[in-house]
């Protein structure tokens, strides 16, 4: 885990704490959160579900720069426990931040969030939109699995370009579009390549 937050992110151990923190990007905490998503082998749906809470909590209760990195560790922590059938345990969440938070941190954090909704979470992403159907319909070279995959690339770029106060039906769209303008042949954003090239690397697939 240490091993591929230092790969994606690109930077030194020291300056791990420092650039997350400083950072006014949410696409940079957003990114760091998908490589995360990936190296705990979590499925694209908790990624979602983790910006999700992370816009609707920032937006609402606003936050420190000194918190963010805490807050998206949370939210993921979080999300994994509504998607996921087998979650990592909170040591494994302070790991992959390099110890910057501890496992009160995040305790502490997941119940302010949960609280700042009144303990009612109404998760919804792109993905739900999403039918077998559509997949099988698309006349183009790339397998079903391929073609899955530059949709859910689509659904993570369109989620860092947009916060989740869009109707997650619009951004499900906006998704679909993009994915039809990759499977069309178009060229790619660096945006949206960021994902596409992390996927193909990640998963072995071999398309683009």
């Amino acid at each position: 885990m240490k091993r591929a937050f230092h790969d994606i992110t690109n930077i030194t151990r020291k300056n791990i704490k420092l650039t997350i923190h400083k950072s006014s990007h949410r696409k940079k905490l957003v990114r760091w959160l998908y490589e995360v998503v990936e190296d705990f082998e979590y499925s694209q749906v908790t990624f979602a579900m983790a910006v999700y809470i992370l816009d609707r909590y920032t937006v609402n209760k606003g936050f420190n720069l000194s918190e963010y990195q805490l807050i998206g560790i949370t939210v993921l922590f979080i999300a994994a426990k509504f998607e996921e059938p087998k979650n990592k345990g909170v040591a494994d969440y302070v790991e992959v931040t390099d110890s910057s938070v501890n496992r009160k941190e995040i305790l502490e954090m997941e119940r302010e969030i949960l609280s700042s909704f009144g303990f009612n979470l109404d998760l919804q992403t792109p993905h739900r939109y999403l039918r077998i159907w559509y997949l099988e319909k698309m006349d183009c070279k790339f397998s079903l699995e391929e073609r899955q995959e530059i949709l859910f690339c689509s659904f993570a770029y369109i989620l860092e370009k947009h916060t989740c106060r869009h109707n997650m039906y619009w951004m499900y769209l906006e998704g679909i579009r993009e994915a039809e303008k990759v499977l069309s042949g178009h060229c790619l954003s660096d945006e949206l390549r960021f994902y596409i090239e992390h996927n193909r690397t990640t998963k072995n697939l071999v398309f683009m």
